[in-house]
């Protein structure tokens, strides 16, 4: 503080000061005393106002000329147009500014320290919470509608439906035996996907690998596929990924408006296709069996390529079959039922 006092000690200039609202202005000699700004009438050259260093205020920061009152009094005011007399100012001022505390010094790194945490703890806590609560209000009909946005996604690639009317009928007979609520299988051949699967998606949509009808030996084994998807959906909502995919903004727009915004799930469906699949638990899988009351046989039996992320449960099964007597199980189809189901390509 005593350097910078000595440094302007000498320093004078010329400003225009008023001593009250309705006062003229009049032009002032400043200069610098001990801790105070001394303001001198130019021609009289006698002291009209003395202005303790510390409690000066400006008044228009950033702007030219330089407005200054004491105290925060706005009454009286100084003008300063001179560079080094407003730069003195500000240095005298800061020289006498009392020191400041360790948590004064680092205030702004401590909040930017916060800031960022709060923001990380959002960016990890948030979204999943988002799209948990977005998942559990959006309703079926709206769930039906994202399913046909993705059953035309890939449409795009290139894939196409099968339909044709006893296959189409054939594979209700399976919808109906299979699932407790309705549900849509749709067969598709041309998948943009390596391996053949059932692939669960929002709105009870199962799409089906055409290719898997020509590796299914019987109805019984592409049922026991269809089963294992079923424990996957019922393990996790199909709806939480998707919103995953499409990001927080596109999540919070379908929880306000329910709407998802064109466009924003393009490219998931095929993404899903080529993503690994979840081994499914035995248990659940045990417990799905016995609910359809369907034989595991034909399954454990067939190849594994029916689903190739659940050679574990396969296993398991067969094991299960060595060491218990199954009773005997109708047929799912009729022989020209399944017929009809392998050839709905055809149609």
């Amino acid at each position: 503080m005593t350097t910078a006092l000595k440094k302007y000690h000498k320093l004078e200039g010329m400003g225009l000061w008023s001593g009250g609202v309705e006062d003229q202005r009049r032009e002032v000699v400043v200069s610098f005393g001990d801790a105070t700004l001394v303001i001198m009438d130019s021609r009289s050259m006698h002291v009209v106002s003395h202005w303790s260093l510390a409690a000066i205020e400006r008044l228009n920061p950033g702007k030219r000329p330089a407005l200054f009152s004491p105290d925060g009094d706005a009454s009286e005011v100084l003008e300063l147009d001179e560079d080094l007399l407003i730069d003195a100012l500000k240095e005298l001022q800061l020289a006498l500014a009392p020191p400041r505390s360790l948590f004064d010094r680092l205030r702004t790194q401590i909040m930017v320290g916060l800031s960022l945490a709060v923001l990380a703890a959002g960016a990890v806590l948030l979204p999943p919470a988002l799209v948990d609560h977005t998942a559990s209000v959006v309703p079926m009909a709206k769930r039906v509608e994202i399913a046909d946005r993705l059953l035309a996604d890939l449409v795009q690639t290139g894939a196409a439906s099968c339909q044709s009317s006893l296959g189409t009928s054939a594979l209700g007979v399976l919808q109906r035996r299979l699932f407790d609520a309705p549900a849509r299988l749709v067969i598709m051949r041309n998948l943009p996907q390596q391996a053949p699967r059932i692939q669960h998606f929002p709105g009870r949509l199962f799409v089906v690998d055409a290719r898997l009808l020509d590796q299914a030996e019987s109805a019984e084994a592409l049922a026991g596929a269809f089963a294992l998807a079923g424990v996957r959906a019922a393990a996790d909502d199909p709806l939480r990924p998707l919103l995953r995919h499409v990001g927080v903004f596109t999540t919070f727009r379908l929880l306000t408006s329910g709407e998802l915004r064109p466009g924003a799930a393009r490219g998931y469906a095929r993404s899903v296709l080529n993503a690994p699949l979840a081994e499914p638990d035995m248990d659940a899988v045990q417990l799905r069996f016995d609910r359809l009351v369907l034989s595991p046989r034909a399954l454990a039996e067939n190849p594994v390529s029916l689903d190739p992320a659940a050679a574990g449960v396969v296993e398991g099964l067969r094991a299960q079959m060595d060491t218990q007597t199954e009773p005997a199980h109708a047929a799912l189809l009729t022989d020209g039922q399944w017929v009809s189901l392998l050839n709905i390509c055809d149609g």
